[in-house]
């Protein structure tokens, strides 16, 4: 017994630094993250909104606004994850055409909680975009994310929030998923 309390005593002081630097590293307490997928031309791809939170403030709104090449890539549909169909929030998407740069749409994604309730962390949304035929092989799409998310309270303040944008790899074949043991 005193040699695993002597030898936890010898690892806590370790530790407490790298926890430490993890908190710095964090920033802000909200973040907003698009997923990744890789697919083939003429497939569809999935990608996660995925949002996690400190809770120290509560949000009662986001607003995501991915932009992505037009020619290569096309939004079909959005999908609410269990945290927002936990709380029954209003999930809306829609397509624009970039106005500064013609070769690009924006999706707006907006996600509305009832009034008081704040939006749980988790995977908010899976975006289903489909890859165009003729898009490039063993290139990967980049999907730009700017995000931004307001509190609860009335009236709703502006929150800071760290996002990080979304990637699409498109493969020049299938990937293949199977039983590593069946496969031998």
């Amino acid at each position: 017994m005193w040699v695993g309390l002597a030898a936890l005593l010898m690892v806590l002081p370790l530790s407490v630094p790298t926890l430490l630097a993890v908190q710095q590293e964090s920033g802000t307490a909200h973040r907003l993250n698009l997923g990744f997928d890789q697919s083939v031309p003429g497939d569809v791809a999935f990608i996660a909104i995925m949002f996690s939170t400190s809770g120290e403030v509560e949000i009662g709104k986001i607003i995501t606004e991915i932009t992505f090449p037009r020619e290569i890539l096309s939004f079909k549909e959005a999908r609410g994850g269990l945290p927002i169909k936990s709380i029954d929030a209003e999930l809306s998407a829609q397509v624009r055409n970039d106005d500064q740069d013609t070769e690009n749409s924006i999706l707006e994604v907006v996600i509305v909680s009832k009034a008081g309730e704040a939006i749980p962390a988790g995977t908010l949304v899976n975006l289903i975009f489909m890859i165009s035929p003729e898009a490039p092989t063993l290139h990967t799409i980049v999907l730009e994310n700017r995000s931004e998310a307001f509190t609860t309270g009335d009236p709703p303040e502006r929150v800071e929030l760290t996002t990080t944008d979304g990637e699409i790899e498109s493969l020049d074949i299938p990937a293949l998923f199977a039983c590593f043991f069946y496969m031998h």
